[in-house]
C-alpha cells in the first residue's frame, strides 16, 4: 500500500528586479522626495535643528570630542551631515534636503518590502499612505535623523525577510544574508539607539515563526547577538549621557495623546481617527488570515513593528526612566501605513480604495500646510530675527562697529539665543559677541559658555551699536537697558518676533 506524504506548497517564483519593476518604486520615491522637500525651507530653523548645525560646524576632532560627552546617540547622523555640509555648504534648505531624500527612499523601500507579501496594489497603497502620514510629511522637512531612521527600519525588515526566505539556500548565501542583517542592525543602533526596538520587534516576529524554521531562528539570534555586542560601547556612552533626555516627562495623561495622535498623525486629530479605524481593521484582517508556510507572514512582521517599540518605551518609562517621546518612534510609521493599506485593499471595488486614499490625502493637507508655515517649528521665527538684523545693519554707515548680547532662549535653558547665529550666520558676521566665554566647539559641548554682562562691558568699547536678542519670557530688556545706559547707549528701536525680543541700542 502506498502512502501519500504531504508536500510543501510550491514556492512562488519571485521575478528579478527588471527595469519595468523599478518604475513604481522610483516614481513613489521621487514623489516622496518632491512632496516633502517642497517649501521645507520656509519654516525657521528651530532648537533641535540648531543642535545638528552646532555639531557639524566644527572640525572632526572637535566633533569626536563632543560625542564623548554628549549626543553620542546621534554621532553617525552628525558625521553624515558633516560630510554633506563639506560638499554642499550649509543653508536651511541643504539642512533638510537629506531628510526629504531619505523619505522618498523610505517610500520606495516600503513598496519593495510589501511586494514580498502581497499584490502590487497593496505595495503601492502602502507606500502612498506612508507618504500621507502627517508624521512622515513632518520628518521629511526636519534637519534631524528621523527619516534616516525610517529608512534603516524598513531596510532591516527587508533584509530579515530576505534572509529568512533563503533558509533553504546554500550555507554561503545564508551567511551573506545574516551577516548583512547583523551589519545593518549595528549601523541602525549606532545611528539611533531606539532602533534596537526594531530588532526586538523582529525577535517577536521570529518567535512567532520559529517552530516552522528553527534553523533560521537560530541564525537570527546569532546576528542579533553580534549587533548587540557591537553596540555595547554606544550603550555605555548613552548611559553616561542619559541626562540629555531629562527633558522627557514621566508618563501622564498627555502620553495617551502622544500614542494615539502624535506618533503618526502629528497634530491632526481628524486624520488620527480615520487612520486608527483603518489600522485596527487592517490588523483584524491580518490576524484572521493567519500565517502559512515556513516564512514570517505579514501579520508577524507588521504587528510587532507597530506595537513593540511603543510598548517597550512605555514599559521602560515606568520601570527605568522616562524615555517615551512620540517622535522617537517615527520609525514605526511604515507599519501603520501598511495596516491602513491592508484595510484599503480589502474593499471590493477599486474606486472604494481610491476614495480611502483620497480621503487620507484630503485629511493630511492641513497638516502639510501648517508644517510649512514660517513659524511651524515650536513657534520659532529665527529667520525673521536674522532678517531684521541684516536689514538694519545694511542701512548703517560702512565701518560701523556693532556688538550683540545674546540672552536666554525660551524653553531651552542649556543654550542661549546665540543659536540664531548658528542657524543664520550671515546676518551676524562681524558682530562682537559681548558675553561669549568659550564656544561649544572649544568646550567640547553643543553650546557655548558666557560671562555675566557686567564683567565684559569693556568689549563694547569702540562700538556704536549694540543688539540685544532675548526670550520674551526671560526678558532681559530692563536689566540690559540699565547697564548699557551707564555706557552711553540708548534703546533706539524694539521688535517682538514670535517668542523673541530684539532691541537695537545706539550711542
Amino acid at each position: 500500500m502506498t502512502t501519500l506524504q504531504p508536500t510543501a506548497p510550491p514556492a512562488v517564483p519571485r521575478p528579478p528586479l527588471s527595469s519595468r519593476r523599478l518604475i513604481a518604486p522610483a516614481s513613489v520615491g521621487l514623489l516622496g522626495f518632491l512632496a516633502t522637500f517642497a517649501f521645507s525651507w520656509v519654516p525657521s530653523v528651530w532648537f533641535d535643528e540648531s543642535a545638528t548645525i552646532s555639531a557639524t560646524a566644527r572640525s572632526w576632532p572637535q566633533l569626536v570630542q563632543m560625542l564623548g560627552g554628549i549626543d553620542a546617540v546621534h554621532g553617525v547622523y552628525y558625521a553624515g551631515m558633516h560630510v554633506w555640509f563639506d560638499l554642499v555648504g550649509y543653508s536651511p534648505a541643504t539642512l533638510r534636503l537629506p531628510s526629504a531624500a531619505a523619505t522618498g527612499f523610505a517610500a520606495a523601500l516600503l513598496l519593495l518590502l510589501m511586494r514580498q507579501f502581497g499584490s502590487e496594489r497593496l505595495a503601492l497603497l502602502s507606500a502612498v499612505l506612508f507618504l500621507l502620514l502627517p508624521r512622515v510629511t513632518w520628518m521629511g522637512g526636519e534637519g534631524r535623523s528621523y527619516a534616516v531612521q525610517v529608512v534603516l527600519a524598513i531596510a532591516l525588515t527587508l533584509v530579515l525577510v530576505g534572509a529568512w526566505r533563503r533558509g533553504g539556500a546554500s550555507r554561503r548565501t545564508q551567511l551573506v544574508w545574516w551577516t548583512a542583517y547583523a551589519a545593518l542592525a549595528t549601523l541602525a543602533v549606532w545611528t539611533f539607539l531606539y532602533l534596537a526596538l526594531v530588532i526586538l520587534a523582529h525577535a517577536v516576529t521570529v518567535a512567532l515563526t520559529a517552530r516552522r524554521d528553527p534553523r533560521s531562528a537560530g541564525r537570527f539570534a546569532a546576528a542579533a547577538a553580534v549587533a548587540g555586542l557591537a553596540s555595547l560601547p554606544l550603550l555605555r556612552l548613552a548611559g553616561a549621557q542619559s541626562a540629555q533626555v531629562a527633558w522627557i516627562d514621566p508618563l501622564n495623561p498627555d502620553t495617551l495623546h502622544g500614542v494615539i495622535v502624535a506618533q503618526w498623525f502629528y497634530r491632526n486629530n481628524t486624520f488620527a481617527i480615520a487612520g486608527w479605524i483603518l489600522i485596527v481593521a487592517g490588523a483584524a484582517l491580518l490576524l484572521r488570515r493567519g500565517g502559512r508556510g515556513r516564512e514570517p507572514g505579514l501579520a508577524a512582521v507588521v504587528l510587532p513593528w507597530l506595537v513593540v517599540p511603543t510598548a517597550g518605551l512605555l514599559v521602560a518609562s515606568v520601570l527605568v526612566d522616562p524615555l517615551y517621546s512620540a517622535r522617537y518612534v517615527t520609525f514605526s510609521a511604515p507599519a501603520a501605513a501598511v495596516l491602513m493599506a491592508v484595510a484599503a485593499t480589502s474593499v471590493r471595488r477599486w474606486w472604494m480604495a481610491a476614495a480611502i486614499v483620497a480621503l487620507c490625502a484630503a485629511l493630511t493637507v492641513p497638516s502639510y500646510v501648517a508644517q510649512r508655515a514660517p513659524t511651524a517649528k515650536q513657534s520659532t521665527a529665527w529667520n525673521q530675527v536674522a532678517e531684521i538684523v541684516a536689514t538694519q545693519r545694511a542701512s548703517d554707515a560702512p565701518g560701523t562697529a556693532e556688538a550683540v548680547i545674546w540672552g536666554p532662549l525660551r524653553k531651552h535653558r542649556a543654550a542661549t539665543s546665540r543659536v540664531i547665529e548658528y542657524s543664520y550666520p550671515a546676518a551676524f558676521t562681524g558682530l562682537v559677541d559681548v558675553k561669549l566665554a568659550k564656544t561649544g566647539a572649544a568646550n567640547g559641548t553643543l553650546w557655548e559658555t558666557a560671562y555675566p554682562l557686567e564683567q565684559v562691558t569693556d568689549r563694547l568699547d569702540g562700538t556704536s551699536v549694540a543688539w540685544l536678542i532675548t526670550s520674551d519670557k526671560q526678558d532681559w530688556r530692563p536689566s540690559v537697558t540699565e547697564k548699557l545706559a551707564a555706557l552711553g547707549f540708548r534703546a533706539e528701536r524694539e521688535w517682538n518676533v514670535s517668542t523673541t525680543n530684539i532691541v537695537r541700542y545706539v550711542r
